[in-house]
């Protein structure tokens, strides 16, 4: 009853205010103008990693296959990355046996999907706090996972990703292309790495997402204030942690953009967007899912108990 008397105290509020309608061109030239920023910085920062990854023709991360003695300093630093490449090198390594449970726990902690990228265009002082801290829980989670997990063997398909295969492709082109000069290479890394990939695949469902989860807060929030209820109300914090877990389990980038920008605006604690974002791995879970959905469902499993625990805490 408090809260039904709250949320009509705040409707009545904005009414007072003005009318939705009245409201709604407002809001909707502030979401596009965000929208168009965020979107912009983003891609930008996708091209430059794919920049740099392009540049040493995937070789760094191969590499880095060779010290076993490293493997978990290797999976988180590779998941600390922005967006999912590193995630997809750390799901790989772990498939072809070069990296133990743990490194795998540790480099999916560790990274938070394409969500890092927007979270760094945003506010890059929260990112490399968040970066910091998920890098520093999954190198501990992955200690005491190997510590533990010393005699425990998960069983694992022998069949390679599709997506090595175009990795492969992609390498062998940007070698081709290296022979033919740097003219060459930079129409190549424009075609087909920074049109195919970056643009294409990712520039539109980036957009969308940004200006949808906007909206929707935008409009949420003329009608009810998110951030008064939760002040009143102790269980609301505890609901919106239970959420934030659960759509974390979904093995993709987006939906957890919610929980980034309600941070951002000051309307959620941040014990509950690192629960999310300890529970989420954004695209770099689908791999895993495909090879073996045993490994899957352990690894979300923990991920999401520990976002849970840590979360529970911190609010």
């Amino acid at each position: 009853m408090l809260l039904h008397n709250t949320v009509l105290l705040h409707i009545h509020e904005h009414a007072a205010e003005g009318t939705f309608g009245q409201a709604l061109p407002s809001i909707l030239g502030d979401v596009l103008a965000d929208t168009l920023e965020i979107t912009c910085l983003v891609i930008l920062m996708m091209a430059v990693i794919e920049l740099i990854n392009v540049s040493s023709s995937g070789k760094l991360i191969a590499k880095l296959h060779n010290y076993p003695f490293l493997q978990l300093a290797i999976a988180c630093l590779l998941g600390a990355i922005p967006g999912c490449a590193g995630g997809f090198a750390v799901v790989s390594m772990f498939t072809h046996n070069a990296i133990s449970f743990g490194a795998l726990a540790g480099g999916m902690i560790a990274t938070f999907g394409d969500e890092a990228f927007f979270l760094f265009a945003k506010d890059p002082k929260w990112a490399m706090i968040m970066t910091g801290i998920l890098f520093t829980l999954g190198i501990c989670v992955g200690t005491i996972l190997n510590i533990v997990s010393k005699k425990w063997k998960l069983p694992l398909e022998s069949h390679e990703f599709a997506i090595h295969e175009e990795a492969d492709i992609h390498e062998h082109h940007h070698e081709k292309s290296e022979s033919h000069g740097f003219k060459a290479w930079c129409v190549h890394f424009f075609k087909e790495h920074l049109w195919e990939h970056v643009i294409k695949q990712h520039l539109l469902t980036i957009f969308l997402w940004s200006f949808g989860v906007l909206l929707f807060l935008k409009i949420a929030g003329h009608f009810v204030d998110i951030e008064t209820i939760m002040s009143t109300h102790v269980w609301a914090k505890y609901v919106l942690l239970l959420l934030a877990v659960l759509i974390g389990f979904i093995p993709e980038s987006g939906p957890n953009l919610v929980f980034i920008i309600m941070f951002l605006e000051g309307g959620l604690p941040f014990g509950i967007l690192l629960a999310n974002s300890i529970s989420q791995n954004g695209h770099a879970g689908l791999p895993l899912l495909a090879q073996s959905r045993k490994n899957f469902f352990v690894l979300k499993t923990l991920t999401m108990l520990l976002g849970l625990i840590i979360g529970a805490v911190l609010i």
